[in-house]
């Protein structure tokens, strides 16, 4: 028998110029210790990427970045 069924996850999204400087704060914010980005590699190194880990290092966590999809 088939299973279907509906997964709704209540999220917020923020978006526009200069955003990332946001993001350790709100990732402190809600407790985070290791934070995960998931990208693909055409992104990975791009400096919205890369300053978005550096943001996360400099504030004490252990981000990692995935970026094999």
């Amino acid at each position: 028998m088939a299973q279907i069924g509906n997964w709704n996850y209540p999220t917020t999204v923020k978006f526009g110029a200069g955003r990332i400087s946001e993001l350790a704060a709100h990732c402190t914010a809600l407790g985070m210790k290791a934070p995960l980005i998931v990208t693909d590699n055409g992104l990975v190194n791009l400096p919205m990427i890369v300053n978005a880990v550096a943001a996360l290092k400099a504030v004490g966590l252990n981000a990692s970045v995935f970026s094999n999809v």
